[in-house]
């Protein structure tokens, strides 16, 4: 055991005190520092404008209140009116009609179209009738009429949890995927192998220091992310819900509640990230085969042009992680069947990315030790 923790610390510092860690290490930092400090889409007056609507019913009242005030149907803002703008382009986006008169719709009115729009939406994605009937009984559960909060900042959250997932993998692909090819590039395989400890325990160490430096970089960037935004904008935003955002999402869930199923998402993804740029760095022997695998795998996850009907090639793309924690996540509405009854990715992706990682483990240990017994 002291064996093991003397060549753990070894391998953690020789991840940690690589030039090019270190370079990805400071990019993180900056680009947390970036999506804390960096204005939303809203104007940052109109936005601090907007919290005198905090705790307001999305109904007729707010309605009949907000259309008087309105200059060019909604489009124009001043200092006086500017506390309806978050409700507003709400309705613009609920009436989906860029010639469309606030004014002549009620509260009811534009939930209906919501509705109406939710479950067409659905059927253009090939749900089967069973899969929508579920999501009726979810989207039941969607309180309305919407209560209004500026969520300016558990949207940049939110958005920013995305920007550090995606470093988490860049990391994993160019610094963790050396951790067991650094020993045959430099021609110190046959050393480290025929050394006392150089076998399982050997990758045991390599496989807890890769993890150890993922997840403490995972849990900091994430950490330091949420404090700032906090620190600025508040806590009010966390108790939006999400259809403020995202107005076609069937999900009963407030903000608050989708950021806490992010930070499960990026930390288990990022141990499969993890695993999986080292398990497969020993299979190849090249770890910028590896980094291409990962970045080729981020560049299929942004393709749009997988037509609906090809269900289960729709699905494994939405299941990947950087799909699986951005913000439009929330208007995804293919199920995967568990046990009889259906569940949403939030609730599958969690449990596939640990089983494809313990698979992948395996995979890695296999080839390490078929490549150990040539000598």
């Amino acid at each position: 055991m002291k064996n093991f923790g003397t060549l753990y610390w070894f391998e953690l510092k020789k991840i940690l005190k690589n030039r090019l860690m270190i370079a990805m290490i400071l990019i993180t930092a900056l680009i947390v520092l970036i999506e804390a400090f960096a204005a939303g889409s809203t104007p940052r007056e109109t936005a601090k404008a907007q919290k005198l609507l905090n705790g307001r019913q999305i109904d007729d009242a707010l309605l009949q209140e907000m259309y008087p005030a309105l200059t060019d149907n909604g489009r124009t803002w001043n200092a006086e009116n500017s506390k309806y703008y978050g409700v507003a382009m709400l309705e613009h986006i609920l009436l989906h009609d860029n010639d469309a008169v606030l004014s002549d719709y009620t509260a009811e009115d534009l939930y209906q179209k919501r509705r109406d729009q939710l479950f067409a939406d659905m059927k253009a994605d090939a749900l089967t009738d069973k899969e929508i009937a579920w999501w009726k009984a979810e989207e039941a559960k969607v309180e309305t009429p919407f209560t209004f909060y500026a969520y300016e900042g558990a949207l940049l959250l939110a958005q920013g949890l995305s920007g550090v997932l995606l470093c988490i993998m860049m990391i994993s692909a160019l610094c963790i995927s050396q951790v067991f090819t650094v020993e045959h590039r430099q021609r110190m395989d046959q050393i480290v192998l025929s050394c006392r400890n150089g076998r399982k325990t050997m990758f045991l160490v390599k496989i807890a220091a890769g993890l150890t430096t993922v997840m403490g970089l995972s849990i900091m960037a994430a950490g330091l992310l949420t404090v700032l935004t906090l620190t600025i904008y508040g806590f009010d935003g966390m108790n939006a819900a999400v259809q403020l955002e995202i107005p076609w999402s069937p999900y009963a869930l407030t903000m608050g509640q989708f950021i806490g199923k992010q930070l499960i998402l990026m930390l288990t993804a990022g141990i499969l990230y993890a695993i999986f740029a080292m398990a497969m760095s020993e299979l190849l022997k090249n770890s910028m085969a590896v980094a291409g695998i990962m970045v080729g795998l981020f560049l299929f996850s942004q393709i749009e042009i997988i037509p609906p009907q090809y269900r289960i090639l729709s699905q494994l793309r939405v299941l990947l992680p950087v799909n699986q924690i951005s913000v439009m996540s929330l208007a995804e509405y293919r199920l995967l069947p568990l046990g009889g009854q259906f569940v949403t990715g939030y609730v599958a992706a969690p449990f596939l990315y640990v089983i494809a990682s313990i698979l992948l483990l395996a995979v890695g240990a296999i080839a390490y030790n078929r490549f150990e017994k040539r000598y």
